[in-house]
């Protein structure tokens, strides 16, 4: 009763004023004792009046109750005094706890009165089994919330500190004229750079991509940054964080001094390949078919173009050249993709040659031989028209007529060409030839390249003789008379003498008396001619143009100004009667001999005279 009243009392005071709602209320360790069983005491006592509403009271109950049966309604039973007890014991536990600490105590004593907590509801589970653990929902966002703030402190602190590294130095993965400045100052990426360049100099990447490098000192190279060479090369400290995942590259142009000269030389000297190029080409099986051999571009180099191209780049502020974007290696001229076509011609063309003939000519004064004529020569010269008709490229062909028959073979030449002769009384001897020899032969360049476009219209394989503008002499005549090797007629005119072979017989020789060697228009010029006609009685000269007129029974012109051979009656022959008494040019001959050489020689036979 006193605890209630004391209750009574604390809670009147309470209640007084809103402003002592909240003030702490300081109890002994007794008061609260009292002040709970108090408590549990009004609430068994509740209990049990609200049970005698609801059951009727048996007798035998009544009849324990004592005289007034009040007993019953004040007393505790056995199940609410074990509660009772066990609330007591927790609270007290708690009590206990709390007051270890000083500090606690005081805190306690400080804070506001708490209403006293409900005792804790009793539940029954089977032996064995243990109450599921529950996790705090607040307590997971806690954790979430705290690692979170850790995180972005770690972020914040690798971002901060980045920041503070790459302040006043390049920022990750910096590359520079092909070096990494990362982390580096200005100055000290200036230095890394012009270093790399002095030692590094120039390298040349090969087509099979080796590296060949030429050192800076080889070529007095030296270089330094112009000042604001490395302006270009800013970019946001913000951002660091991402240069972490991508690349920067930039290329700086150096002022540099070298010796051109120096650097040109070395490219000249060095030894770059040794393989020339090869051309394709069409070749020929061994049954007779046709196929294109490929074309092997070979390793040279033109030093020149690579040169030229090496310091132009280099002025740039290059120093690795792509040897293939020089253009500097050698090609082969010819590929096999240009020669489809071709082989088709070859096909269709490839097996018919032209031979040309030069045997049939007096080898003493003529070369003799052959020359074929074969696909692998005029496949290049073959177009078609329109119309599918095959045309020559005649100059092409009148080129190689030049070269291979005209110059080699021809012995009608201009002026001053010169020969080797065997003379009787010499010996081997120079014969010029001068304006006025007629012996020879001449190749009609041009007609012969029209027949070779005939021939290979024609696709059949020939041997022929060119087209000539003079024909020589040839031992089988058009009139019949067949010769042998060494028919000619020789004139020595220091010996005033002919010789006639025929065959490389002597035939006979006679004294003569050839032009008046004082007077230059009346000599007899040295030379190879030819008999260019036979006549008989005839007179040579006329009053009017010669001054004089000669009756002679045999004339045989030897050129076109009226030089010959003719009988003309003298007192004498040979000797030295030409050097006073000559002839106006022509060798006069005795009678006799006239007649025999007139009957024996032919149109065309050389006519050799030496000095």
């Amino acid at each position: 009763m006193a605890l209630n009243q004391k209750n009574q009392d604390l809670k009147q005071n309470t209640g007084r004023s809103g402003a002592q709602t909240d003030a702490p209320v300081q109890l002994t360790k007794e008061e609260m004792r009292q002040k709970i069983r108090a408590s549990l005491a009004a609430r068994n006592e509740a209990e049990q009046a609200a049970q005698q509403k609801s059951e009727p009271v048996p007798a035998y109950a009544a009849a324990s109750s004592g005289k007034g049966g009040s007993a019953s309604a004040t007393s505790l039973n056995p199940a609410n005094m074990n509660k009772a007890r066990q609330i007591r014991e927790s609270m007290e536990s708690q009590r206990s706890a709390s007051s270890g600490s000083a500090a606690k105590h005081s805190q306690l004593q400080s804070s506001p009165k708490r209403p006293t907590p409900p005792p804790p509801s009793v539940s029954f589970r089977p032996a064995g089994v243990r109450p599921a653990a529950r996790r705090d929902p607040v307590s997971l966002k806690k954790i979430f919330l705290i690692v979170g703030i850790v995180l972005i402190l770690i972020l914040a602190l690798f971002y901060f500190g980045g920041m503070a590294f790459y302040s006043g130095k390049y920022l990750p993965n910096t590359i520079v004229n092909g070096i990494n400045v990362s982390g580096m100052t200005r100055d000290e990426a200036e230095a890394t750079v012009v270093a790399s360049a002095d030692d590094m100099g120039v390298t040349f990447v090969t087509k099979d991509g080796e590296k060949i490098t030429f050192n800076g000192a080889s070529f007095g190279c030296e270089s330094s940054v112009p000042d604001d060479a490395f302006d270009q090369i800013e970019e946001s400290h913000a951002v660091w964080f991402s240069k972490l995942f991508t690349t920067s590259e930039y290329v700086v142009t150096l002022d540099q001094t070298y010796s051109e000269d120096d650097l040109a030389s070395l490219i000249a000297a060095y030894d770059w390949g040794n393989i020339p190029p090869t051309d394709a080409s069409i070749e020929e099986d061994e049954n007779g078919n046709f196929y294109i051999q490929k074309e092997d571009d070979g390793n040279m180099v033109d030093t020149e173009v690579l040169s030229d191209y090496t310091l132009e780049q280099v002025r740039n502020g290059a120093t690795t050249i792509d040897m293939v974007s020089s253009g500097c290696y050698m090609k082969a001229a010819v590929t096999a993709a240009s020669l489809q076509d071709v082989l088709s011609l070859y096909e269709q063309y490839g097996t018919v040659e032209i031979t040309f003939d030069m045997t049939n000519r007096e080898e003493l004064f003529d070369p003799v031989g052959t020359v074929v004529l074969d696909h692998e020569t005029y496949m290049d010269w073959i177009t078609f028209d329109d119309d599918g008709t095959l045309s020559l490229d005649k100059e092409a062909a009148a080129q190689w007529v030049q070269e291979n028959i005209a110059d080699p073979y021809d012995t009608f030449c201009s002026d001053g060409y010169t020969r080797t002769f065997d003379s009787t009384a010499d010996g081997p001897v120079q014969v010029t030839l001068t304006p006025t020899s007629t012996y020879g032969w001449r190749t009609d360049v041009e007609a012969t390249a029209d027949m070779i476009e005939q021939y290979l219209r024609d696709g059949e394989s020939i041997t022929t003789e060119p087209e000539w503008v003079q024909a020589g002499f040839r031992p089988h005549t058009s009139d019949g008379t067949v010769f042998e090797e060494g028919t000619y007629i020789e004139i020595d005119i220091s010996e005033q003498h002919l010789w006639f072979y025929v065959n490389g017989e002597l035939y006979l020789d006679t004294d003569v008396v050839t032009g008046l060697a004082s007077d230059p228009s009346r000599i007899t010029n040295t030379g190879i001619f030819k008999i260019r006609a036979k006549y008989r009685d005839v007179v040579l000269g006329t009053y009017e143009v010669q001054g004089y007129e000669a009756p002679v029974s045999y004339w045989m012109p030897i050129d076109h100004t009226g030089i010959g051979l003719h009988d003309l009656y003298r007192s004498a022959y040979g000797g030295d009667i030409y050097l006073t008494n000559g002839s106006h040019g022509c060798i006069n001959l005795p009678l006799d001999m006239a007649a025999k050489i007139y009957e024996k020689t032919v149109i065309g036979m050389p006519v050799v005279i030496v000095d």
